[in-house]
């Protein structure tokens, strides 16, 4: 029943009901808390991995072998060998001995396991628990830790997770395609056109990437390995 007050007047009686912008307020405050709970989620650091011996002593092998640097130049048994070329700067330092250039087939092929890639990922300071590497078959997956700007409205002074995907396929008619999965930000995909149209299309037939395309022959990512045939 409705009260009245003293001059007989009906008021109207209370629902007992909050006003309706509080419950908007509410709602708004519980999907940001939710949000902002899964970006925490989204946001640790990856693992640094770290390799036993005999896996740190195959990935020196294979750094060897790319960089020539841990040795000093071994000419083959039957070249003919030059004379030494001493520093003169450095009479300490070992004799450079010429050797004959030669070009061997089986050293364009090079191979790194999952574990090789993200062991060389941790010992850049720079990039140490910020990226990481995932091989599957046919797919290279990384997740980098950024840091957004002070400056960014809401998440500014955050660090997010950026997730991408990149598809490797070798044809005999294209060759080598990249062809990018996606990127997502704390979990969010981003859409296609954020991206600049560039889902699905093919990285190393664009102008920074074809140089570097043309000098690989085939790209093999299988379960936790991958493999690079480089082109003579």
């Amino acid at each position: 029943m409705a009260q009245r007050d003293s001059s007989g007047k009906g008021v109207a009686g209370s629902t007992g009901r909050p006003p309706r912008y509080l419950l908007i307020l509410l709602g708004l405050a519980i999907i940001w808390a939710g949000f902002w709970g899964w970006v925490q989620l989204q946001s640790g650091e990856p693992k640094s991995v770290e390799l036993d011996v005999v896996e740190q002593e195959a990935l020196d092998e294979k750094l060897q072998a790319l960089e020539r640097t841990r040795e000093p130049a071994r000419p083959r048994p039957d070249a003919d060998r030059g004379e030494a070329i001493v520093d003169l700067d450095d009479p300490d330092a070992e004799p450079l001995v010429p050797e004959l250039y030669e070009e061997k087939p089986a050293a364009r092929r090079i191979s790194f396991s999952e574990r090789e890639l993200n062991a060389l990922i941790a010992r850049d300071p720079d990039l140490a628990n910020r990226v990481s590497v995932r091989l599957t078959p046919g797919q290279v997956s990384t997740r980098v830790r950024v840091d957004v700007p002070p400056d960014v409205p809401l998440l500014g002074g955050r660090t997010l997770n950026v997730n991408s995907g990149v598809h490797f396929e070798t044809t005999e008619d294209e060759g080598v395609r990249a062809r990018l999965v996606g990127v997502s930000v704390a979990g969010i995909p981003l859409p296609d056109a954020w991206l600049g149209g560039l889902k699905d299309e093919d990285l190393l037939a664009l102008e920074p990437f074809r140089g570097l395309g043309a000098g690989i022959e085939s790209v093999e990512v299988d379960e936790g390995a991958m493999t690079l045939q480089l082109a003579p």
